[in-house]
C-alpha cells in the first residue's frame, strides 16, 4: 500500500487512514522515525509489549544487575578517557 502525502510548514504529515488501519496504528501508538539515507525516511511502529516480551526471552537467565554495572563501568571509562582534561 502506497500513498503520497505532503509535509506542512511545521514538518507534520498525516498517515492515511488505510495505512494506519493496516499497520494497527492508533492514537496511542509510538513510532520510531529514522533517516534511511538517500532521502529515505523510515517509520516503524513500536510495540512495547512485544519489545518487553523479547527482552524477557533474550535476557532469561542473565544477571541484569551485573550487566547494567558493566555497562555503567564501560560508559564511565569512556567518559574519563574522552574528557580527561576536564575531569583531572
Amino acid at each position: 500500500m502506497t500513498e503520497v502525502v505532503s509535509v506542512d510548514k511545521a514538518g507534520r504529515i498525516v498517515i492515511p487512514r488505510a495505512i494506519r488501519k493496516a499497520a494497527g496504528i492508533d492514537d496511542r501508538a509510538k513510532l520510531l522515525i529514522t533517516s534511511g539515507g538517500h532521502g529515505r525516511v523510515v517509520l516503524v511502529k513500536l510495540d512495547i509489549d512485544e519489545i518487553a516480551a523479547r527482552l524477557e526471552r533474550e535476557l532469561a537467565g542473565t544477571d541484569v544487575e551485573a550487566l547494567a554495572r558493566k555497562i555503567r563501568e564501560d560508559v564511565n571509562a569512556r567518559i574519563r578517557k574522552a574528557y580527561s582534561s576536564i575531569l583531572d
